[in-house]
């Protein structure tokens, strides 16, 4: 199929303008042409499509677009769109490129060319460009748009639909396959912990759509994104939830259990990490992956046995390095993991190192944890970030102050890194951060060891965990501070503090999570024979959904009381609809 603008008939790939034609190459253009200002040439044949000054008073809009519709192509194989354009003087504000139409949906787009302010962006003659067709794909049309005001001219021709064979497969066909869950954990203590999940995938589909029956959806979008993260926030140990992926083709559901115990409290931290070294951390004489560190902190007061724990990178491919069996760490000392043997005669003379088994292959520019696990294989302390500093790490201060959070280690003192060094103080050093939930509000503490050039205390709250919206403030006062916020989100929420020095100045200290309706629902009996009663919180009118294990509905209703008699036996989600979220429970049908 093509679509070269001849008068020939042999045009097969039709082609629609969404503003109707006008013009005949003088200012303004926008129509098919065979010569204009600066392309005298078609770059096929004898005709082009030609805009010049797109935004004009006869189209009455600042963009243009050209749609060419294939139609359906699933019996194509290796399907894609190849176009000629040339482009002469593109300045600031003019943007020319595609957008790919997949089943009726917009899946991707792209601009070729940006126009720049103080010169004109000119291509060299005619260009072609390929647009990849995915092969779950049923229909597909193509958008060429022309963003663009003044005499600088543009031209399309030659739009063609190649294909290495018509032996293509009509049937309906998700184009997203997933791969095995990650949770980290966002919080250490002897009560339910917070959790984000990170789901990888292969391909994508379009007009998919993920959901959760609890939870906060981020991350890439598999309607849009080829191959990525899906990252939902809002879970917790001990849990049961269905993870969704359902539009498109696809209608995948993915159970999710959580162990309750997988994130165990320590006096240890992850105090810094270097993912981009820029410059010979370990002093054996070149700057390379090599220079990665992890550096693991006693923050308590007591010795802590490191013995048999490990240290992950966020693949979970295995551990990185296994410490021996008698490691001990004293209070306030540090244990650095290399990822290539050091010279210790440049570190400090009370500093404990180790080599990486293999490499470290810390992430520097995407999403990455840093994951200690005990001998048990709990997670003791962990570290969390999406894009490495480049040439410095990401550190704690005053170490081992995890309520505070890392920070770029040349906002701290300068220095790219500080290996077994002690960081400098803070204006304010945070001793203890939380949150409690009081049935409709939730009360956040905090206290102070030292304040200096403190102004005032910021509490910010998230739905998310990733944007924060002030609430209130709070000025210095004796190291002992309350903050009550009367309007949280149903479910969970996230705070943290931003303390603002006299200078302007900002350190953020947290997030630390609660749920206010954690432990407020309970199911009996569980497992059943028959009928479930609900008990906590909830309207006597309350809807709910059943589903089977793999994510097939199985019964809908409403009430406190649930008939299961007649469900067969084995795993079942119930799934509570509440304001603007769900909460969902795990029970066993015998």
């Amino acid at each position: 199929m093509q679509q070269g603008f001849e008068d020939t008939g042999g045009e097969s790939l039709p082609y629609t303008p969404d503003i109707a034609p006008y013009g005949s190459g003088t200012v303004p253009t926008w129509n098919r042409v065979n010569g204009m200002y600066h392309i005298p040439d078609a770059a096929e044949g004898e005709f082009f499509w030609a805009a010049r000054d797109v935004e004009n008073a006869v189209s009455g809009s600042p963009e243009a677009r050209l749609r060419f519709d294939a139609g359906e192509i699933c019996h194509f194989t290796s399907a894609r769109f190849v176009f000629a354009y040339q482009i002469v003087g593109y300045d600031g504000g003019d943007d020319f490129g595609y957008e790919l139409f997949l089943d009726g949906f917009p899946h991707h787009r792209k601009i070729l060319v940006d126009g720049v302010n103080g010169g004109g962006v000119s291509t060299e003659g005619w260009i072609y460009d390929t647009v990849p067709i995915p092969g779950t794909a049923h229909t597909a049309a193509l958008e060429i748009f022309f963003d663009q005001n003044g005499d600088d001219v543009a031209g399309v021709d030659h739009l063609q639909l190649i294909a290495s064979g018509e032996d293509g497969n009509c049937e309906p066909v998700c184009g997203i396959r997933t791969g095995e869950p990650r949770i980290n954990c966002l919080s250490f203590t002897n009560g339910p912990d917070a959790l984000r999940l990170t789901l990888p995938y292969t391909g994508a589909e379009t007009g998919a759509v993920v959901f959760t029956s609890e939870g906060v959806v981020g991350g890439d979008d598999p309607a849009v994104q080829v191959d990525g993260l899906i990252r939902v926030d809002g879970y917790t140990e001990g849990a049961q939830q269905l993870l969704t992926i359902q539009g498109g083709d696809c209608d995948i559901v993915v159970p999710l259990e959580f162990p309750h115990d997988q994130c165990e409290p320590s006096d240890v931290v992850i105090n810094e990490v270097m993912a981009a070294p820029a410059h010979d951390v370990n002093g054996d004489g070149v700057v390379d992956p090599g220079d990665e560190f992890v550096e693991i902190y006693n923050a308590g007061q007591l010795p802590y046995d490191l013995s048999g724990h490990t240290v992950h990178d966020g693949s979970n491919s295995g551990a990185r390095f296994t410490f021996p069996a008698g490691s001990e760490l004293a209070p306030a000392e540090s244990f650095v993991v290399f990822a290539a043997p050091p010279d210790e005669s440049i570190l400090p003379e009370v500093c404990h190192v180790g080599t990486a088994s293999g490499f470290l292959g810390l992430n520097d520019d995407t999403a990455e944890s840093v994951i200690l696990r005990n001998a048990d294989g709990k997670v003791v302390a962990q570290a969390d970030f999406d894009d490495a500093p480049e040439g410095e790490s990401l550190t704690l201060y005053p170490d081992g102050n995890l309520a505070g959070g890392y920070h770029p280690h040349t906002s701290v003192d300068g220095e790219p890194a500080s290996a077994c060094a002690a960081s400098v103080n803070l204006p304010v050093v945070l001793t203890q951060l939380s949150a409690t939930s009081l049935y409709d509000a939730v009360r956040i503490d905090w206290a102070t060891e030292s304040e200096r050039n403190n102004r005032i205390f910021v509490v910010e709250r998230s739905k998310s965990g990733a944007e924060f919206s002030e609430i209130g403030r709070v000025l210095p006062g004796n190291g002992t501070y309350v903050y009550v916020d009367y309007a949280p989100f149903p479910g969970l929420n996230y705070y943290r503090l931003r303390q603002v020095d006299h200078d302007g100045h900002a350190t953020y200290y947290g997030p630390v999570s609660v749920r206010l309706d954690s432990g407020s629902i309970r199911l009996f009996p569980n497992p059943t024979a028959g009928r479930i009663r609900l008990f906590g919180d909830i309207p006597k009118d309350q809807p709910y959904e059943v589903f089977h294990a793999d994510g097939r509905p199985a019964l809908t209703g409403s009430g406190r009381v649930v008939d299961a008699a007649h469900l067969p036996a084995g795993v079942y989600y119930l799934r509570l609809p509440r304001r603007s979220e769900a909460s969902s429970f795990r029970f066993i049908k015998e």
